[in-house]
């Protein structure tokens, strides 16, 4: 079934055309990974789908009843509302369509012949939409979907408007998680998740949810796990890819290559065609020449001659770094308190010169915050740093607080160049770096203070890595970045790549980390600090497996679940609320049986007493379910 037809959609901005034709047609269970670079209309895709940006020309219809929902990516909430309060909103729909059903049974009352067809179908698919938001309790869903996104029990009752901007999010997307719209547009949804969020949105995408999905993302392991087909928008246009984000990789570079050879093959014939007018317009083949001047005119309007983009950007020779001590940092016995509360405690750790190290843990376990001790940005509460000799150490902070936004980008290349050799860089040095990190043409004389977030942090890190430095710091440098520039982010740092000194990243891309770093440093957020002699993927694999072989008593004490008030259903066995679930599920379905015989329908009292049986029932399911889901975790 199509969910959304976009046809023929074109949005300009001025002189400048966004989305240039596009047609994109969305089937039910679609899982697409939308991809493009930035400001070439990815978001301006997504608020034409929702209906809050018209487009200049073309249409986006949606299937009638069906819910779209855009992650918002500054999201603002009522005033005194808590995150459970703003999580439970998400419900409000269970209403309504309690409500809807109700008129329906009303109005088939006194229905007959095709209005009655239509009614029970309406009945069937509300019924349906029911069921889908159903299942666990609703207490037990918001519960586990804001676990899920990273914002445990502590949370649940604090005043949303006062949570970060990460935190607000992160509340976001569980509410719009929790809706379950039937067509579910995600831009970014990993910036604010650590890596476990990562895994859960990704199982959830890929097991729980039912609809549709559009996930704009520059992690590369949620859309190989999630999606089954990418769109890529390019010059306006969008071109489908079948498969995952692996696949597309694979097909997108054979069809760039196949395109560049018709390209080159069009040159070729204009090349040969000119030569031939100028050398005999003006002798006895004149009149040849004029009919082949012709027709090379016609050629060349009718034909597409832009050059096709090259899957190989420009190449990244870092400058030469002084070598530094094999030594590059100890660290003896550090203790990191904060607010009255211990991050790291008792770490030791020997960087020697060339190693990669990534620092992973949940938000708000310190990683950040570590960084800076180990920089000496911050003092630790106690424990011994001795740094080693002839470093030269780049910085890369998650916020961009000391860029100056009246620079052009190259400017501000220049100048941390410049800054970073302590003389002076040439301007074709700062331009010829800054196109090695896709700032192309105008793009290069673009103010700072216009940049997105995204293309900042870009012009950053093109600064930081032309300076010469033999060991970075990098601080989430990733987040908000689009794929692209992730992508040639990666090929400068993985490992046996330009970059040869020692790397020291906090990040969640799970993609970035397993290309570049060896070592990791885990916090858990309690004050735990291990270092993992491996990747990213052999940490989660023994993980996984650790998990696995916990027992059901070692997992009790480790999650340390809250005590509950006692309920009657505690004395019931495991069994007997198996069969008690079975039971009421096997009158549910006998009642949506009756519901659509005519004794029921025609009769509004009977049909009221099935109705009011129905809600007793599925509120003594949930509290059934629920029992058993406790009790089996």
């Amino acid at each position: 079934m199509s969910l959304a037809i976009i046809s023929s959609v074109v949005v300009q901005y001025g002189n400048r055309i966004i989305l240039d034709g596009v047609d994109l047609t969305i089937q039910a269970g679609d899982r697409i990974g939308l991809l493009g670079r930035n400001g070439t209309g990815k978001s301006t895709l997504l608020n034409v789908l929702t209906g809050s940006h018209d487009p200049d020309s073309g249409s986006a219809a949606i299937a009638r009843g069906s819910r779209v929902g855009l992650l918002e990516q500054h999201p603002t909430f009522e005033a005194g509302l808590t995150v459970r309060d703003i999580a439970a909103t998400a419900f409000i729909r269970l209403d309504e369509l309690n409500a809807e059903l109700e008129r329906v049974y009303e109005h088939m009352a006194s229905a007959n012949g095709e209005q009655l067809e239509q009614l029970m179908m309406q009945q069937s698919e509300l019924q349906a939409k029911l069921e889908a938001a159903g299942g666990w309790s609703v207490e037990h869903r918001i519960e586990a979907t804001l676990h899920g996104v990273g914002l445990g029990n502590e949370m649940f009752d604090r005043d949303a408007m006062k949570l970060s901007g990460g935190e607000r999010s992160r509340l976001a997307l569980a509410k719009l998680l929790l809706e379950a719209p039937d067509l579910l547009l995600l831009d970014e949804p990993t910036n604010h998740l650590d890596i476990e969020g990562c895994e859960w949105l990704e199982r959830f995408l890929r097991d729980t949810f039912s609809g549709a999905v559009i996930v704009v993302s520059h992690d590369r392991w949620l859309l190989d796990a999630v999606c089954d087909k990418v769109v890529e928008l390019r010059r306006g246009l969008l071109e489908m890819f079948p498969g995952n984000y692996t696949r597309y990789v694979t097909m997108r570079a054979e069809r760039r290559l196949t395109e560049s050879r018709m390209w080159e093959k069009q040159q070729d014939h204009i090349r040969r065609e000119q030569v031939y007018i100028r050398k005999y317009k003006a002798g006895q083949r004149a009149k040849q020449a004029r009919g082949r001047e012709t027709r090379l005119e016609r050629f060349v309007d009718s034909a597409d001659l832009e050059r096709p983009e090259s899957e190989v950007v420009a190449s990244m020779r870092l400058p030469p770094a002084a070598r530094c001590g094999d030594r590059v940092l100890s660290v003896d016995s550090l203790r990191i308190e904060l607010g009255g509360r211990c991050l790291v405690s008792d770490l030791n750790l020997d960087i020697r010169r060339g190693d990669r190290i990534g620092i992973v843990g949940p938000n708000g376990s310190g990683k950040t915050t570590l960084l800076r001790v180990l920089l000496e940005d911050l003092a630790p509460t106690s424990g011994h740093l001795d740094p080693g000799t002839g470093l030269h150490i780049g910085w890369f902070r998650q916020m961009q607080d000391h860029v100056d936004p009246e620079l052009s980008v190259w400017e501000w290349v220049q100048r941390a160049l410049a800054i970073a050799k302590g003389g002076v860089a040439s301007e074709q040095e700062a331009r010829d770096l800054a196109g090695a990190f896709l700032f192309t043409g105008a793009d290069q004389d673009r103010l700072l203070g216009t940049l997105s977030g995204g293309e900042r942090a870009r012009a950053v890190l093109a600064g930081l890595f032309g300076g010469g430095h033999n060991m970075l710091v990098l601080d989430e440098p990733s987040n908000h970045v689009d794929l692209a520039t992730a992508e040639r982010l990666e090929a400068v740092l993985r490992r046996g790549g330009p970059f040869g000194g020692t790397l020291l990243m906090v990040s969640h891309d799970r993609a970035l980390l397993e290309s570049t770093c060896d070592q990791l440093v885990v916090l858990d957020g309690l004050g735990t600090a291990e270092v993992f002699q491996g990747t990213i993927s052999r940490w989660i694999a023994k993980r996984g497996q650790a998990e696995s072989n916990c027992t059901e008593t070692d997992a009790a004490v480790r999650l340390a679940p809250t005590k509950k008030k006692s309920s009657p259903l505690d004395r019931l066995s495991l069994a007997d609320l198996e069969a008690k679930i079975e039971q009421i599920e096997s009158r549910l379905s006998q009642i949506q049986s009756s519901m659509g015989e005519e004794v029921a329908w025609s009769d509004p009292a009977a049909m009221q007493q099935l109705v009011d049986e129905q809600q007793s029932l599925t509120t003594e399911l949930e509290a059934h379910e629920q029992a058993w889901v406790s009790r089996c975790e």
